[in-house]
């Protein structure tokens, strides 16, 4: 137990440490060593280490699929802590992963939380680039999903042949996070009508993106396979993009169109080494 003065705290102190340091590099270790050193900073610091389940990265997919799938199923409860899932497959294997057994059951645990994720991380740490093997697949998959209700933050790095569906299956979604992202489709032709059609776009608040040209011309210009905005820009509050893009900033002034009447704040950036380690940038000059 703890020795005074830390025993002397409050929880809310105590708590207030763990968030500290929880912003901290290498955050995860430290979090575990402190959460093994007294029972007082457990709780917290569990709040911090499950919140976030990473598939793939380097590891063989199937296999960390089935350990983390019987981990959840022996304490059922830590499926509740987790606040974002980021899938991280090499091209190899992602083709099988929403065909996975256990990954849907992993998903159905997650289903049944109070809380489920609300953020969705597409492209990895250790994975160079993420090409989807299957988009109509995962836009069904995703469509079947808790996150078609719950989604409100999309983080997609270092990933192409990403589809545009993608934002109509969650009208909920408010934060859009692109970094060198790739269209799947130039037309959509092939894709069903109940991915292109028939569903409310969601109304974005916060837009950052770079080296993105495809998919964001696209977001801004849907092809005529969609016949309405796959999002809406009106009440976009905060952009940000990189100056040394120049494609990219090409698409600033639509986009300022769109939201002139609601944006609060527009940030010009440049590569910030924290950022990078998460596949995004956000080292910012602020206009």
């Amino acid at each position: 137990m703890l020795n005074p003065p830390l025993s002397l705290l409050s929880d809310d102190l105590l708590t207030a440490i763990v968030e500290q340091l929880a912003k901290l590099p290498f955050a995860d270790k430290n979090l575990s060593n402190l959460s093994l050193a007294d029972r007082a900073f457990t709780q917290p610091c569990q709040k911090h280490i499950f919140r976030t389940l990473i598939l793939g990265n380097g590891s063989k997919i199937s296999k960390q699929l089935t350990k983390v799938k019987k981990f959840l199923d022996d304490k059922p409860s830590f499926a509740n802590r987790v606040r974002m899932v980021q899938l991280g497959i090499s091209r190899k294997e992602n083709a099988s992963l929403f065909n996975d057994p256990n990954f849907t059951g992993i998903l159905q645990l997650f289903a049944k939380s109070p809380m489920p994720p609300h953020e969705l991380h597409l492209g990895g740490l250790l994975v160079p680039s993420l090409i989807i093997e299957d988009p109509m697949l995962a836009v069904r998959r995703l469509t079947q999903s808790f996150f078609s209700q719950t989604l409100t933050i999309l983080r997609v790095s270092q990933c192409v042949n990403v589809p545009l569906p993608l934002f109509l299956i969650c009208p909920g979604l408010r934060r859009v996070f692109l970094d060198q992202v790739g269209a799947t489709d130039k037309t959509y032709d092939k894709y069903p009508d109940n991915q292109c059609s028939g569903r409310e776009a969601p109304l974005l608040e916060v837009l950052n993106y770079r080296k993105s040209h495809s998919f964001v011309e696209q977001m801004i210009t849907p092809p005529p396979r969609f016949n309405a905005p796959v999002v809406l820009l009106s009440n976009l509050r905060i952009l940000t993009l990189a100056p040394l893009d120049k494609e990219g900033m090409a698409f600033l002034q639509p986009i300022l169109d769109a939201a002139c009447n609601a944006l609060e704040e527009l940030y010009l950036t440049t590569i910030n080494l924290d950022e990078c380690r998460c596949g995004f940038f956000d080292n910012t000059k602020r206009i």
